[in-house]
C-alpha cells in the first residue's frame, strides 16, 4: 500500500469517527426531557374543640348492692300460744308502724295481773293496819320514847314496821305495772313501717322468748355499698369527714331492669366505711335512698320498687371544679400534653389532669378560646399543619355549674 492510500484510510476513518459521534450526540440532544412534577403535601384535616374555662361538673360512677339499712327479728316478750296472725304477716307483706303481726293467748298474763291487784289492794291494808298501830304507839309512849335511844324508839313507836309496809305497796305497785306490760305484750307489734321478709310463725305454735317470729326491713331507707377509689374522696362531700349534718353529696340510683325497664332514686352520701375492699382496695361507701318502694306516690301511679339485693349503677354528684375544661381522653397525651391548633399549625401545651373518667378529663391551664386537638394523629409534631376540618362541641356536662340529681322514679 502506498503512503498515499494510508493517508486516505486514516482520514475515512477519522471521519467515520465524528460521524458516529455526531450522531450520538445528535440522538442524546433529540431526546425528550422529562417534566419536573411539583410535591404535594398530603393534607392532615383535623377536629379541635374550642376550650371554655368555667366551673366543671364531675360524677362519680360506682356499682354496688342495694341492702337493708335497718332489720329486725322479732321475737315475742313473753311466752305462750300464738292464736292469730295478721294477713299482712307474709313474705313481702307491708306492715304499718304499731299493727299487730301476732297475737299470744294471754289467760295466764291476765291471771298475774289479777293476782298483782290482789297484792297491791293487800299491801294497801297492811300499810293502813301499821299506820293505826303508829298511831296508837305514839299514844302510849309519849314523852318517855325521848328516854330511848334512837333505834329503840323507832321501834317502840313502829317506824319500822310502817315502812317494811310501804316498801311492801311499792314492791306490789311495780309487779302489776309488770303485768300490765306483759298482758300488753301478747300483742306484738310492728315497731315501724316495714316489708316482711321472713316469717316463721303460725297460729297454735307454742312460742318462747327466743322464738324467732318474723324478719322485718325498715322501708323508710335502703342503704348501696359502693365502692370507689379512694382519690375519688375529695371530690365528695361526706358527712363526718369534710362536712356537718347527716347528708353528704348527692347520688341517683339506677336498676336497669331489663329492655326498656329503668328503676331511679334518688339518695345521699351517708356515711364513709372504715375499712378498704380487700380485692380492690377501694374505698366503701354507704349511699341512703329513702322511700325505696315509694310508698308514698299514689298507687295508680306508683313506679316499680326498688329491690333488696339488686346490683345498680350509683352516680354520685362531686363537687364541682372551678377554671377548667373538659376534653375527651383522646386529646391528652402522654398522661399531661394537649395539641392546640392556631393558624392552621400544632403547638404542644402541658395543662394539669384533676378528673378523668373512662371518657372525658377535666384539665386546668387553657385560656379561654383556644383550639384543643381531639383527632389523634400518628406522629404529630410541634409546627406541623393541619386543617380544620370540624370543631366540636365540648364534652356533655361540662360547664353550667352543678347539677342536682333530681328524683326520676322508672315505671316498669
Amino acid at each position: 500500500m502506498s503512503r498515499r492510500e494510508a493517508a486516505l484510510n486514516a482520514i475515512l476513518a477519522v471521519l467515520t469517527v465524528l460521524v458516529a459521534v455526531a450522531g450520538a450526540a445528535l440522538l442524546v440532544m433529540s431526546k425528550p426531557q422529562p417534566q419536573r412534577a411539583e410535591v404535594q403535601k398530603p393534607e392532615v384535616r383535623v377536629q379541635v374543640m374550642r376550650a371554655r374555662p368555667g366551673l366543671q361538673d364531675i360524677t362519680v360512677t360506682a356499682m354496688g348492692e342495694v341492702k337493708p339499712a335497718h332489720e329486725l327479728i322479732v321475737q315475742p316478750e313473753v311466752p305462750g300460744r300464738v292464736i292469730d296472725r295478721s294477713d299482712n304477716l307474709i313474705p313481702g307483706g307491708i306492715v304499718q308502724k304499731g299493727e299487730v303481726l301476732v297475737r299470744i293467748d294471754g289467760r295466764d298474763q291476765s291471771a298475774v295481773l289479777a293476782a298483782q291487784r290482789a297484792a297491791v289492794a293487800q299491801a294497801q291494808l297492811s300499810l293502813a293496819d301499821e299506820r293505826t298501830r303508829k298511831e296508837v304507839a305514839v299514844s302510849e309512849w309519849g314523852s318517855q320514847a325521848s328516854s330511848l335511844d334512837k333505834d329503840s324508839a323507832d321501834f317502840a313507836l313502829r317506824e319500822p314496821h310502817a315502812e317494811s309496809a310501804r316498801a311492801s305497796l311499792a314492791s306490789a305497785r311495780e309487779q302489776l305495772a309488770r303485768a300490765k306490760r306483759d298482758l300488753g305484750r301478747t300483742a306484738v307489734r310492728a315497731p315501724f313501717d316495714a316489708v316482711v321478709r321472713e316469717v316463721s310463725v303460725e297460729p297454735g305454735q307454742v312460742a318462747g322468748t327466743q322464738t324467732r317470729l318474723a324478719t322485718l326491713v325498715n322501708v323508710d331507707r335502703y342503704w348501696v355499698e359502693v365502692a370507689v377509689p379512694v382519690a375519688n374522696l375529695a371530690h365528695l362531700d361526706i358527712p363526718g369527714i369534710n362536712v356537718a349534718g347527716l347528708r353528704g353529696s348527692p347520688a341517683r340510683v339506677i336498676h336497669e331492669a331489663g329492655p326498656g325497664v329503668r328503676i331511679e332514686r334518688t339518695g345521699y352520701v351517708e356515711r364513709l366505711l372504715t375499712g378498704v375492699d380487700t380485692k380492690g382496695r377501694l374505698a366503701r361507701l354507704l349511699i341512703a335512698v329513702e322511700d325505696p318502694l315509694a310508698l308514698g306516690t299514689e298507687l295508680q301511679s306508683r313506679p316499680l320498687p326498688l329491690l333488696l339485693g339488686s346490683y345498680v349503677r350509683v352516680e354520685l354528684g362531686g363537687q364541682p371544679i372551678d377554671k377548667a375544661v373538659m376534653i375527651p381522653r383522646t386529646a391528652l397525651v402522654d398522661g399531661k400534653f394537649v395539641w392546640l391548633v392556631a393558624d392552621s399549625l400544632l403547638t404542644r401545651r402541658e395543662v394539669e389532669v384533676v378528673w378523668r373518667d373512662a371518657k372525658n378529663v377535666i384539665a386546668q391551664g387553657l385560656r379561654d378560646g383556644e383550639s384543643v386537638l381531639v383527632t389523634p394523629l400518628a406522629a404529630p409534631t410541634e409546627g406541623m399543619e393541619v386543617i380544620v376540618d370540624e370543631e366540636v362541641v365540648p364534652a356533655e356536662g361540662a360547664g353550667g355549674g352543678r347539677r342536682e340529681l333530681t328524683s326520676i322514679a322508672g315505671k316498669g
